[in-house]
């Protein structure tokens, strides 16, 4: 019995010492969650150039016990600067683990990694053509000094799961795509000197290399070990086992980084297959599903050797050697009727040491037959870089119909036509730069009869005929035709310098001559798919198009006859320049646009980068035009019966353009608007459209303007403008402006002209339209001579008042300001006389319509009519008699009768007030003004004396819910505002009355205990 209780305490004790403990296991991750969390964002906000953002971090000791696992969720890392909006990394989760009781002392000491895992990472690595790479993120160190790092590897495993890798080197010409990517490697990251395990497979690999693909969605498997010697930073590769597709290859060697401008190595690459079948298996779209019953015969042998040291600065490489041999083999695919046949070729290129321009390149035997049509040739390469000597010949004739059906190809629906060629060149490419034609040899031809091409998703592409002609001066095409989908093309072309091909440095010379019918631009260009921010992370690399446009100088000639791009049709289309890397020189161009003529020069930068890679277009275009109609570009699509609109949508301005263009055009018409002699510049850049030093003549009168059109939020595209108008006419702006209609609807009275100066700025409407909520606007305007007349408000006033003068206004010489804020059209007050009345004039509107005008009048007395106006049963001076006696006005005294004339109501419903405020002297309007501030102060007075009593009474009926002491405490602060309020109000300071009732609203607010807090604590 006494033995079954010692069982029971210590069964108890035991549970409860392990119910503590994985309590501990799950509570400690929690609790020292927020440090870690801090140290992983600390870590990457200070050290990092870059975007970083992630999900979640998660914690466990139960995951990798005894150690930590932290994962990192959904983590993302974007470029700035050159590189914003590309992608550099994102993962599923990225997780490491780590020493406990490293983590329990983070600050004290480093955090010691134990492993790290990716899962499902894609990766993007973006080179420039200029060098800068978007994994260099790392910020530099201000200090110098040796610190120690906050992290220590302390590495036992690794792994990659699911990954996907791009490489994109734009200087260098390399591209390589790994997807499907999982690697695993084992060693003792501890120790100075240590063995490295690693496993890796790739779903698909693709490489390619100066715009030529050697690998294309290629499988790949590697096994292999290494001996990693961290102080030296050497790697010696140990057994290894590398298969791509079918093919097998064994490396041997090692690669040592002595410094950061240094690599060493002495490598060895070997097949040791020697079936054709396996070689085969790598060349792009013959390794096919079912590829096991591809009958392929024949031997290869293949090796290549590297040693010496690579540098970037000085540039060296090492010295290499490359040999393939293939020796008679046969290829014929099983659903396909012919066979390639007769397969031999000899090659061996030869680098001997650090200068790339001693390399040889020779292949000394090639020849194969496809169907029954035999090639053969031989190619020998030396001095690539400073004077490319070739030596070369190429015989035989392609039936692309029989190669079609001998060879498969990925994405082409029908191929047929015949390349007969019989071409020799033995020369240097100084021989030709000297004339030395007489020791050329270059001779022979090369023919393509009835070529036609159907690619999927692409129009269909013919060539009729075209021929190259070889000879010791030139390769000459005299004459090609083709059809592109509906488009028709033809002309000629020459090359003088063939051999720069084969120079990195240097680039082919010579001149294009294009013409066309009819070219339907809309079948070559694809719709933008709306996902990641422009970024150069295209589809494919461009690469290989890049390359080829890039070593051209050639001066051109084009002419199209009729061009259709979207709703457009262009016609008339001519351009003659130059084409050299990357630049395009614009000599001259010319053409029509419905019944608007274009013409002019200039140039563009940066072009091939721009069209294959989305980088920045630069340049700086002159544009003429005679006639310009705006108006063919602003008409919208009919839409079908029974269909609703589309929402149109701003025109949104490139980001990646960066361009001048210098205007001049003698009339542009917009809507029914003609501005003539308009001459300025349009600066396109960071998607903006500014103008500047814009002039013109628009409705009788000059214009001056600058300004932009800014689409940097799509949501919210906005307008600024500065605008100066000299001798404008108020009927004809008043009716070719909507704005303007909408600001100053008194314009439909005005008669006359005026000057005027004004800036504003809007939000847009999706019609391109200013939002006239948003609507900010300063203006001074100048009348020389203007006439309000059959306005209806001052047609009452002239009849009550019996004075015709007032009938019909007549503004000479008039200086005004007004401002439009907040939808509020508001006119700064202003003195006029006119007809020896002096006026007092101010107020303002609101878009919408309601106005709140005044007009202080100091008006005759003989002028004021003395016998009735039609059947009123009062004169003017009996009207004003009777008003003043209601209002206890004295008007006996003095020539002058002063009277405000308030309008409010709209312009269509207007509604008249006439107030009596006394009489006196011809300066008496001074008093008159006086007096009606005065009034109106009053009326703020009383108004914000109502406001203040409602908002007491209301805080007094809450506080009085609360303690004695709150109560007191806010009868304190409201009593003491109102008093604030009224003595303000007593001095004439209406806006600070009306500034201290805001805040002792907010006051209040702010102080209410009953207020419901926001969530957050705000």
């Amino acid at each position: 019995m006494k033995k079954n209780k010692t069982l029971r305490r210590f069964a108890i004790v035991a549970g409860s010492v392990l119910v503590l403990f994985l309590g501990a296991l799950i509570a400690l991750p929690i609790l020292m969650k927020d440090d870690i969390v801090a140290a992983v964002k600390d870590a990457a906000n200070d050290n990092l150039k870059a975007k970083v953002d992630f999900n979640d971090v998660s914690l466990s000791l139960l995951r990798n016990f005894p150690n930590l696992t932290l994962a990192v969720e959904d983590l993302k890392i974007e470029g700035v600067e050159a590189f914003e909006g590309v992608p550099f990394f994102s993962s599923k989760e990225f997780g490491i683990t780590v020493d406990f009781w490293s983590a329990w002392n983070y600050g004290k000491e480093p955090l010691n990694i134990r492993s790290l895992w990716l899962e499902q990472p894609d990766i993007n690595v973006l080179v420039l053509s200029d060098g800068r790479a978007n994994y260099d993120i790392a910020l530099p160190s201000e200090d110098t000094t040796t610190t120690e790092t906050a992290f220590s590897i302390q590495l036992q495993e690794y792994a990659i799961r699911n990954g996907h890798v791009r490489y994109e080197d734009r200087k260098g010409g390399v591209f390589a795509e790994l997807t499907d990517l999982n690697h695993e490697g084992k060693g003792d990251f501890t120790q100075d000197v240590f063995d490295l395990s690693t496993n890796t497979s790739i779903g698909e690999l693709t490489a390619e290399l100066g715009g030529v693909a050697y690998l294309k969605k290629a499988h790949a498997n590697l096994v292999a070990g290494f001996n990693i010697d961290l102080p030296n930073m050497k790697f010696t590769l140990r057994e290894n086992d590398l298969r791509i597709n079918e093919l097998q290859l064994l490396a041997d060697g090692w690669v040592a980084m002595p410094d950061e401008q240094n690599i060493d190595l002495e490598l060895s690459l070997s097949a040791p297959q020697n079936d054709f079948r396996n070689l085969l298996s790598m060349v792009p779209n013959a390794y096919i599903e079912g590829y096991e019953n591809v009958k392929a015969d024949g031997s290869f042998e293949f090796s290549a050797n590297a040693k010496g040291r690579y540098s970037s600065q000085p540039e060296s490489y090492p010295a290499f050697d490359v040999k393939l041999v293939v020796k008679n083999a046969n290829v014929q695919y099983p659903d396909l009727p012919v066979g390639i046949s007769d397969i031999n070729m000899d090659m061996a290129v030869n680098s001997p040491g650090a200068d790339l321009d001693k390399m040889t390149v020779d292949i000394a035997d090639f020849k194969l037959k496809v169907g029954n049509e035999p090639i053969s040739g031989y190619f020998k390469l030396k001095t690539p870089i400073s004077d490319p000597d070739v030596d070369s010949r190429i015989k035989g004739k392609l039936d692309l119909a029989q190669l079609a059906e001998a060879y498969p190809m990925e994405g082409v629906e029908s191929l047929a036509g015949v390349i007969d060629a019989d071409v020799m060149v033995k020369t240097r490419m100084s021989t030709i730069d000297r004339g030395d034609y007489a020791n050329v040899q270059m001779n022979g031809k090369a023919t393509v009869q009835n070529l036609k091409y159907v690619a999927e998703g692409l129009p269909p592409v013919s060539i009729s005929s075209a021929q190259a002609d070889f000879t010791p001066r030139k390769v000459e095409v005299p004459q090609f035709d083709m059809q592109l989908g509906k488009s028709d093309l033809r002309g000629s072309a020459t090359i003088n310098n063939i051999l720069a091909y084969f120079s990195p440095e240097a680039t082919m010379k010579g001149d294009l001559v294009v013409r066309s019918s009819y070219f339907n631009a809309d079948e070559w260009l694809t719709e933008e798919e709306p996902t990641e921010p422009a970024s150069g992370m295209v589809a494919g690399t461009g690469k290989e198009e890049e390359e080829l446009f890039n070593r051209f100088d050639f001066a051109f000639d084009g002419r199209v006859e009729k061009l259709d791009y979207d709703i457009y049709q262009l016609t008339g289309l001519e351009a003659t320049g130059r084409f050299t890397p990357n630049h395009l020189l614009l000599t001259s161009y010319k053409g029509q646009i419905g019944d608007s003529d274009f013409a002019g020069s200039g140039e563009l930068t940066n072009v091939w980068n721009y069209v294959f890679y989305d980088e920045v277009l630069g340049g700086e275009i002159n544009f003429r035009s005679a006639f310009m109609n705006l108006n063919q570009f602003m008409t919208e699509e009919p839409v079908p019966a029974g269909e609703e609109p589309v929402a149109t949508e701003p025109i949104l301005v490139p980001e990646n353009v960066s361009m001048i263009v210098h205007s001049q055009i003698g009339k542009v018409l917009y809507d029914d608007m003609e501005l003539t002699d308009v001459r300025g510049d349009l600066i396109v850049a960071d998607q903006q459209v500014r103008f500047d030093g814009v002039k013109g003549q628009l409705l009788g009168g000059g214009i001056e303007m600058k300004g932009g059109y800014d689409t940097r939020e799509p949501e919210k595209p906005a307008f600024d403008l500065a605008m100066k108008l000299q001798q404008m006419d108020f009927q004809k702006t008043f009716n070719a402006f909507n704005t303007v209609q909408a600001i100053a609807p008194i314009g439909k009275y005005l008669r006359g002209s005026f000057n005027t100066e004004f800036s504003m700025k809007s939000l847009l409407t999706k019609d391109l339209m200013p939002d006239l909520n948003s609507l900010d606007l300063d203006a001074f305007i100048q009348t020389s001579t203007a006439t309000i007349a059959g306005f209806a408000p001052l047609e009452e006033v002239a009849n009550k008042l019996n004075v015709e003068e007032l009938k019909t206004l007549v503004i000479k010489e008039s200086k005004n300001w007004f401002t439009v804020k907040n939808g509020t059209v508001t006119l700064e007050d202003f003195d006029y006389t006119y007809n020896d009345i002096p006026l007092h004039i101010g107020g303002q509107h609101k878009i919408t319509g309601e106005m709140d005008y005044k007009i202080i009048a100091s008006i005759p007395r003989e002028k004021i009519g003395k016998n009735p106006v039609g059947g009123s049963a009062l004169s003017g001076l009996d009207y004003l008699s009777s008003e003043a006696s209601k209002l206890g006005v004295n008007i006996n005294a003095g020539d002058f009768i002063n009277v405000e004339i308030g309008l409010a109501g709209s312009l269509t419903q207007p509604k008249v007030k006439l107030k009596v405020l006394g009489s006196g002297g011809k300066s008496s309007l001074k008093d008159a003004v006086a007096s009606s501030v005065k009034t109106e102060a009053n009326k703020q007075l009383d108004s914000a004396k109502a406001e203040v009593k409602s908002v007491v009474d209301e805080e007094k009926k809450k506080v009085a819910e609360t303690t004695n002491k709150a109560v007191d405490e806010a009868k304190k602060t409201v009593d003491t505002t109102a008093k604030k309020v009224i003595e303000d109000l007593k001095k004439g300071k209406t806006e600070d009355a009306k500034k201290t009732v805001d805040e002792a609203k907010k006051k209040v607010e702010e102080w209410n205990p009953f207020k419901k807090k926001k969530k957050g604590g705000g």
